[in-house]
């Protein structure tokens, strides 16, 4: 069978054009899909600027229209995915028609009840390589769990029938080098952060990928002119003494590459050591993007981050004494973070930047996002407060909380932004 998979379009209604890097889990699905014996493609819309109007007229002017379409979903390009159904569907487009990704996820906990608006034949909710070949040839319709591959036989991105292709992108910032693209090296994040919309791989144990195929993976990347890798891992780093000596392994197979890469972490005054960190800057990291969302040990705690004020100075000064940049995670706005929290925060920062232990950071709005205990917690106690139909996008501010006004999580976030600069 023919299938082609989307990354829906959010530009023709946010007004944001999103083309740093595309979403791994479609490429990823294509070659388990040619695995199988089908031939599958991936078109990110949202990086060619293809509306949804603009698909529809592609689909009418098409013959050769391929046997079954897949979307993913996020609650930011929601709007997106049923906008192109519908176009597709206007256009007289009859095959079958998959939607899946982090936002079916979270609604798979309560009824699905809008699937015939939408216009799409089956919800698949999770991780699904381990059955999308069957979904493919079965076609069953409604709300269908998929199932989980094991992490040794996921093969890698098709990239070859990605459109655009994997050095056509801008990268994510910190930008290490040009071109970047992605890689997946391992999957799953136990912990429990009252905010964290995700439902794929969240409360999930670590699984890692066997060293030898992330090797297979890069020389790939670098194959086809990728000088710099994101490796989009929920906890690369930070988890413990196993984790560790996988990632050293990986780090010794590639260096030979001479491939720069960046990275997502925990910090943890247990699981982080100068011993990983070194062999990571030995193997090209330059920057590890660290959860750290407060420097208050209240604040902590209230959102269940699972992490200390000394786990966050412990990490960075490790990081930059192996020669790695730091990219800091903070956000305004948390359960029961005040503005004296925020002061305290803000001091640290100003702290952490003078004795050049931060190089870059993020500042976002904590929002509560459906299928999030937050989300739970802000409907039960009455302040919350729905988002626009575009869905959230991360640095506006849709409410008040009780403990912060609409007009102070502005403040501080500006505040955040511009300390020690």
């Amino acid at each position: 069978m023919r299938v082609q998979f989307y990354n829906p379009p959010v530009h023709h209604y946010s007004g944001i054009h999103y083309r740093m890097n595309p979403p791994l889990g479609l490429p990823i699905m294509a070659a388990v899909l040619q695995q199988a014996g089908h031939v599958a493609s991936v078109w990110d819309l949202e990086a060619l600027s293809i509306s949804p109007t603009k698909l529809g007229k592609i689909y009418a002017a098409q013959e050769n229209q391929p046997d079954a379409v897949g979307f993913t979903c996020t609650t930011h390009n929601q709007r997106g995915v049923r906008e192109s159904i519908k176009a597709i569907r206007d256009a007289g487009y009859n095959g079958y028609v998959m939607v899946g990704g982090p936002h079916i996820t979270m609604l798979a906990d309560g009824a699905i009840d809008e699937q015939s608006a939408w216009g799409a034949d089956v919800w698949v909710a999770g991780e699904c390589e381990g059955n999308i070949a069957q979904i493919i040839e079965e076609q069953p319709r409604g709300l269908v769990k998929g199932q989980a591959a094991a992490i040794e036989t996921i093969p890698a991105p098709l990239w070859e029938r990605h459109h655009p292709g994997p050095t056509q992108y801008g990268g994510n910032m910190p930008r290490i080098d040009f071109p970047e693209s992605i890689a997946m090296w391992s999957r799953g994040c136990p912990h429990n952060c009252i905010f964290c919309g995700n439902p794929v791989f969240g409360h999930q144990r670590i699984r890692m990928r066997p060293p030898a195929r992330v090797y297979e993976d890069m020389a790939k990347l670098k194959d086809m002119g990728v000088k710099t890798v994101f490796v989009y891992d929920d906890e690369l780093i930070g988890m413990g003494a196993k984790q560790n000596e996988w990632l050293i392994e990986v780090c010794k197979l590639i260096e030979p590459l001479g491939m720069t890469w960046k990275c997502q972490g925990r910090c943890s005054q247990k699981a982080i050591n100068p011993e990983v960190l070194q062999a990571m800057h030995a193997a090209g990291c330059r920057a590890i993007m660290w959860g750290v969302e407060s420097f208050n040990d209240e604040v902590l705690r209230s959102i269940k981050k699972d992490t200390t004020e000394k786990d966050i100075w412990h990490t960075l000064r490790l990081a930059r004494e192996a020669g790695i940049g730091n990219w800091l995670f903070l956000m305004v706005g948390n359960y029961e973070e005040t503005a004296h929290h925020l002061a305290y925060t803000e001091d640290q920062l100003r702290r952490a930047v003078r004795d050049d232990l931060v190089q870059w950071r993020q500042v976002t709005v904590c929002t509560p996002v459906n299928g999030t205990e937050l989300y739970r917690n802000a409907k039960k106690e009455g302040w919350l407060v729905e988002q626009p139909e575009t869905g959230a996008q991360m640095h506006q501010v849709y409410a008040s909380t009780p403990w912060l006004s609409q007009r102070e999580i502005r403040y501080w976030t500006a505040r955040l932004e511009g300390a020690g600069l």
